[in-house]
């Protein structure tokens, strides 16, 4: 019966690897009832051996529902992150089409010769080239044109604002940059000089320059505090 002990003792020792489990002991194994009690413990240790396995097996399956969940959620925050993206911009392309609307205002008599309506004329064609033509390309040229032959013009910051967005959608972000920063700069009380304060602020996050777009994102956040677009300036300095 000493092999039978033998074996009863491997059994045990795998037993010890896990603490879930208490060891059977180990009796006397001589004689018939001896040898029953060994089958019965044999028995007993291989229902705990089977028992955890099933648990082990039980905790995968649990462990492979959490990853996809987490998963789940990871692709859910990315197509949140650009839902928001696109509504931010379309609330900024809401503002410019309610300026658009608007006559530009009027310089007192006496001052400038009234506005030829050719300077209309060339804006508003521009203009038409981005809303109703989609030719960002052809209203990039446009726009330049326009600045180049009406620098006086009361749409002057409307057109470089314009021209920085398009210089930015077709990824020419140095470039848009500048157009922005014309607005920020030498037209100080253009209701576009928020959005192109933030938009630089982009940019420059952008490009990896995360101390200058905190400078601009607190210029707006200072400056036009009480603006939807100092939410989204304070919203994107949080994330930096």
């Amino acid at each position: 019966m000493t092999l039978m002990k033998i074996k009863v003792a491997i059994l045990m020792a795998t037993c010890l690897s896990t603490s879930v489990y208490a060891i059977a002991p180990v009796s006397d194994v001589t004689g018939y009832g001896g040898q029953q009690k060994i089958e019965k413990q044999i028995k007993e240790l291989t229902r705990l051996l089977e028992s955890r396995n099933k648990m082990q097996i039980r905790f995968q399956n649990q462990l492979d529902e959490i990853a996809g969940e987490v998963s789940q959620i990871k692709g859910t925050l990315e197509v949140f992150d650009r839902k928001m993206d696109q509504i931010e911009n379309r609330q900024r392309n809401l503002y410019q089409l309610l300026d658009e609307n608007k006559t530009a205002k009027p310089a007192p008599k006496g001052l400038v010769s009234p506005q030829p309506q050719n300077e209309k004329e060339a804006y508003q064609k521009a203009v038409n080239l981005v809303l109703v033509n989609k030719n960002y390309q052809k209203a990039i040229v446009a726009f330049n044109d326009f600045i180049a032959t009406y620098p006086k013009s009361n749409y002057i910051p409307n057109g470089q604002y314009w021209l920085g967005q398009l210089l930015y959608k077709e990824k020419e972000r140095e470039k848009a940059r500048q157009a922005f920063l014309v607005v920020t700069e030498k037209y100080l009380t253009s209701n576009k000089r928020a959005d192109s304060l933030f938009k630089i602020g982009i940019i420059d996050e952008y490009l990896g320059k995360n101390s200058s777009a905190k400078i601009f994102y607190k210029k707006v956040i200072q400056e036009y505090a009480d603006s939807s677009v100092a939410t989204l300036a304070k919203q994107r300095l949080n994330g930096l």
